[in-house]
């Protein structure tokens, strides 16, 4: 059953959605809807008693004080303290409910999912091919592991932040990069090592590294839009033909990602995408029973798989 489904996911029409959301995700959503339902319930009223806490404080502040900014202060961090405060319990239903439909899809196409505390797969060879910048600190949250045919794969969510430090000595953390980090690892290693980059940004002064060169593309628009670096020129554009670049940009769409950049090394396809926190479970003031909030997080995950699908082609057809 779940190889059968795990193909599904590949060409995933809405016949083979209509019946895993039936099957998988429905009952999942339906089982949770009443605690989203109080939990809505709580952050109303948590609201209204944070609100009237902070108008009572922030107006004895300035009955005492006779300072406005003292008052102004005091609400603005009322309102945002008390926005926490109201929100936990909405927190708490968004992080049980992701727990469990992404194991739905999961088991779904046979893999399973972490929410936390992993070792990310690959990260050390992602950083050495230079797929993503430097930083100083790492967060790593939402992974999914499996098998698809005789290939497997790891997806991600990392946020990586660089450490700076302002003209007056203080130190704070930037965002550098978040987004999506994946591994797929083939029965059939490459020859050499072929790294893409699209819109690279500051990536385009890496070139391509160490004994890599420029890969000239023979389709102008893909020449265009990619980068190619490679150890074999034949392997290179072997790969880097047009159905594979639209599998990997159908992926990025996918993955609500951009500045896309991939490395072909030994048996695996290594993937930094920079893009949003995804696969959470959306607007949790509105009912949970809803096939479109479903559908947009299998297609997230179905990107990927239409991309091992297109590697083990290319692979099947090489001499």
């Amino acid at each position: 059953m779940a190889s059968d489904l795990a193909t599904d996911f590949a060409n995933l029409d809405d016949a083979a959605f209509a019946r895993l959301y039936r099957e998988r995700i429905e009952p999942c959503f339906v089982a949770n809807e009443e605690g989203r339902i109080a939990a809505v319930a709580a952050f109303k009223r948590r609201g209204l008693i944070a609100l009237g806490v902070t108008i009572v404080v922030a107006v004895l502040a300035w009955v005492v004080t006779r300072n406005w900014v003292a008052g102004a202060v005091i609400a603005m961090f009322g309102v945002i303290g008390g926005g926490i405060y109201a929100y936990l319990p909405l927190a708490k239903v968004a992080e049980k409910l992701k727990r469990e439909y992404c194991a739905a899809i999961a088991q779904a196409m046979g893999a399973s999912f972490q929410i936390g505390a992993f070792q990310p797969p690959a990260f050390e060879r992602i950083k050495q091919l230079r797929l993503v910048p430097n930083f100083d600190r790492s967060h790593f949250e939402d992974l999914f592991q499996g098998a698809y045919k005789e290939s497997r794969f790891d997806l991600y969510e990392a946020r990586l932040e660089q450490r700076r430090t302002d003209s007056k000595g203080r130190t704070h953390y930037t965002t550098v990069f978040r987004g999506q980090l994946i591994r797929m690892h083939f029965p059939r290693a490459f020859l050499g090592t072929t790294i893409v980059r699209r819109d690279a940004g500051v990536f385009n002064a890496f070139g391509g590294g160490g004994k890599l060169e420029r890969v000239r593309l023979t389709d102008p628009q893909f020449e265009r839009t990619f980068e190619v670096w490679g150890t074999d020129q034949v392997e290179a554009r072997y790969l880097v033909h047009p159905v594979m670049m639209e599998r990997l940009l159908g992926m990025e769409r996918g993955l609500h990602g951009k500045r896309l950049r991939c490395a072909f090394e030994g048996g695996d396809l290594l993937v930094a995408v920079e893009g949003g926190n995804l696969f959470e479970p959306g607007d949790l003031f509105k009912p949970l029973v809803d096939p479109a909030r479903a559908r947009r997080i299998v297609d997230e995950i179905a990107g990927v798989v239409r991309v091992m699908d297109q590697v083990l082609t290319a692979q099947a057809r090489r001499a």
